[in-house]
């Protein structure tokens, strides 16, 4: 006689039906007969693995079945039953009563793939002339399981049943779904804020990087989300999850390097290539050696992140060593459950040494989510931290170089003195906002005009401050004579260099007379240029060198219609996206434009330096 489970009239919730079950290994489509003997099949208990009751570890198809006997329902007589069915993780199934098909996995097609199988429920309303139900239940497993792809069954009314369902589905969710939705939620925000911060600082990498991170860590929790919701076999999972990780190890090793202002450029870049070939062994069908070279790499990375975040917190850089301390026990916390994992599944440890999942309320993590949140924790502080001292360094800067704009634009002229004798024009093109290079054009009584020009070393604040000081020691100087001018302006520029950075700087003074007479003294710098042609002029060092220089003079005679052009370095320095320069003979070819036509196009070349122009033509009354 075959055994059979009694089905009361009045069930109260639901009942577990995990014993008295026949299992058979294979597949055959004649086991779905409900009349199928199959009382030489194995008896298992689905609460129980297989090793316990003497069942063999196998892969490919199994075969559960189980007949019920409800007893006769008063009055009505109408079987009214339904089944809860836990699968076990990616094993897949295909629910049979009577015969006919009332449910099935995901994954359960003609050619089987592995989902993650979620519970589900199957009503029962096909029973046979005496009442009975056989259950056959088609299984198949693409990897050895130790417990069988069927995990519990229970059996009540539609009512009960749904209510067990909807708390197995809870649960499943708390265990397979929420904590990686949380971990993606989260690390989606700070993506989110490190976009927001990059646009507000462009010129810091790092936040731009720390949002390239935080999404790849998003991706992968996304990943693990959609596997465990049944959207992604397994085989699709095991594909785009190696990826992900070595990507975010890449992106990782690549805001480290910019936040820490690290040299290893080498080293990083070697170590980004191997992650990111890494998954290539394991698409090549090389398991062992991916498991290896995995954990192996696994290991050297959290070890170079460590040692770079230490260099650069001994550098005095406080804020890494803010990162150092959460990210090393992230680090080992994380590698050590790596360990355990691959010695356990090698069969080096017993199974019990292998990572453990933890729960918060109801919600099931593990040891990965906790360094991933222990890591997210740090970078928010340390990044919110670096971003606040770098505003106020920049507003203090934006301040200063605010100060030194309004100073030198009160030195600089921006229109110049003109009568019946000449007639000047000037373009002055700053590289930073503020630049080192200067002009005056000072109309003396006798109506000759004493222009000056020069260029600061340096760029940015110190070099506009120095040019400011020279510009107003020179609406100071009482003599005109070029010579005493520039004699007066090396004095001057030695004491505004003293006990600070060393500089110099260059400059040309020449007067010229309503009769053409061209009196010209030069210190350094560049001669001018005279209808298209450079002047000769002897040359003397630069302001700021040795004390007590004697600046040599030399006298020119202008013709009526000549035009004169001064220009700083900045000209014959500009250089193009080649590395070119715009050089002398540029320089010269162009003298004869007007001065915003010169400061133009060599701006459009390629501008390296501040870019200083002013040109006069003579036109005796």
């Amino acid at each position: 006689m075959r055994e059979e489970v009694v089905v009361p009239a009045t069930i109260k919730g639901a009942i577990k039906i995990n014993e008295t079950w026949r299992f058979h290994v294979g597949d055959d489509p004649s086991w779905a007969d409900p009349n199928f003997d199959d009382s030489a099949w194995d008896k298992v208990d689905l609460t129980q693995n297989f090793a316990e009751q003497g069942i063999e570890s196998y892969t490919g198809y199994a075969w559960y079945r189980l007949r019920l006997r409800p007893a006769p329902v008063p009055d009505s007589g109408v079987l009214s039953l339904a089944l809860l069915v836990v699968p076990n993780s990616v094993g897949q199934l295909q629910v049979i009563a009577n015969g006919v098909e009332v449910g099935r996995t995901q994954g359960m097609r003609d050619r089987p793939a592995m989902y993650q199988s979620p519970p589900f429920t199957v009503a029962i309303s096909h029973a046979a002339a005496d009442g009975t139900v056989v259950l056959a239940v088609r299984s198949w497993a693409g990897q050895s399981f130790g417990h069988g792809p069927l995990r519990r069954v229970e059996l009540g009314n539609p009512e009960s049943v749904g209510e067990r369902f909807s708390l197995e589905r809870d649960s499943y969710w708390d265990k397979h779904v929420l904590a990686e939705m949380i971990l993606s939620a989260l690390f989606f925000g700070v993506t989110v804020l490190g976009f927001t911060l990059y646009l507000a600082q462009r010129n810091h990498m790092e936040y731009l990087w720390l949002a390239l991170l935080c999404l790849s860590v998003t991706i992968r929790a996304c990943v693990e989300t959609a596997f465990g919701l049944a959207l992604l076999s397994l085989s699709t999972f095991q594909i785009l999850n190696p990826w992900a990780t070595w990507i975010f190890i890449a992106v990782t090793l690549e805001f480290v390097l910019h936040f820490t202002g690290n040299h290893w450029r080498r080293t990083v870049r070697g170590m980004q290539i191997a992650a990111l070939l890494l998954p290539v062994t394991a698409m090549l069908h090389l398991e062992d050696t991916f498991k290896y070279l995995s954990l192996a790499s696994q290991f050297l990375f959290c070890g170079l992140i460590v040692v770079m975040l230490f260099r650069s917190w001994r550098r005095g850089r406080p804020e890494s060593g803010v990162m150092l301390l959460p990210f090393f026990l992230a680090a080992t916390a994380d590698s050590s459950n790596i360990l355990l994992d691959f010695a356990a599944n090698r069969g080096w440890l017993p199974q019990r040494f292998a990572s453990h999942q933890f729960y918060f309320g109801s919600i099931q993590y593990s040891i990965s989510t906790v360094t991933y949140l222990v890591f997210l924790g740090s970078l928010i502080a340390v990044i919110l931290y670096r971003f606040v001292d770098v505003s106020q360094d920049e507003q203090r800067s934006a301040a200063e170089i605010e100060a030194a704009r309004s100073v030198q634009a009160l030195l600089i002229p921006t229109q110049l003195p003109s009568n019946r004798n000449f007639m000047l024009e000037s373009a002055y093109l700053p590289a930073n906002g503020v630049g080192g290079d200067f002009f005056q054009v000072l109309p003396l009584k006798d109506d000759s005009m004493l222009i000056v020009v020069g260029d600061v070393s340096g760029k940015g604040l110190q070099a506009a401050m120095n040019a400011s000081t020279l510009v107003g020691a020179l609406r100071n100087e009482l003599s005109h004579e070029p010579a005493t001018v520039l004699a007066h302006l090396n004095q001057v520029m030695l004491g505004a260099t003293s006990g600070a950075v060393a500089g110099f700087a260059t400059c040309l003074c020449a007067r010229i007379y309503p009769n053409g007479k061209m009196i010209v003294a030069n210190a350094g710098h560049l001669s001018p240029y005279r209808d298209g042609r450079e002047m000769e002029l002897a040359a003397c060092l630069p302001l700021g060198i040795i004390p007590n220089v004697e600046y040599e003079q030399s006298t020119f005679q202008l013709k009526h219609g000549d035009r004169l052009t001064f220009v700083s370095d900045g000209v014959v320095e500009a250089t193009d996206a080649k590395g070119e320069l715009f050089g002398f003979e540029r320089t010269q070819q162009v003298s004869h434009e007007p001065a915003r036509y010169i400061a133009q196009i060599a701006q459009r070349f390629g501008q390296t330096d501040d870019i200083t122009v002013v040109s006069l033509y003579f036109v005796p009354a």
